[in-house]
């Protein structure tokens, strides 16, 4: 697998001298700390913010908001059914 992920890295660099960043992925495995989707993001000395937390604290009131905010346009603009039933009319055709 290393090396598929060695070929990617120099296709999409244009690059050889990837090694620094085989590197940085091997300690990032290691560690635990990826920051991929699912990872808490948890480092050392920082806490993950609870419930309470996100709705009083004020410097999360925009983020909170505009994440919001994003769900319900997403919801009544229909973006979701057109893109769930584009992969439905592939099949058809």
């Amino acid at each position: 697998m290393a090396l598929s992920v060695c070929a990617a890295l120099k296709f999409y660099r244009k690059t050889d001298d990837v090694d620094s960043d085989m590197e940085e992925m091997d300690t990032e495995d290691t560690t635990g700390k990826s920051g991929a989707p699912g990872d808490t993001g948890e480092e050392a000395g920082t806490q993950p913010y609870t419930l309470k937390q996100l709705l009083t604290a004020t410097d999360l009131r925009r983020p909170l908001f505009i994440a919001c905010m994003l769900q319900v346009i997403q919801q009544f603009s229909g973006i979701n059914a057109v893109s769930r039933n584009s992969i439905q009319c592939d099949w058809v055709a």
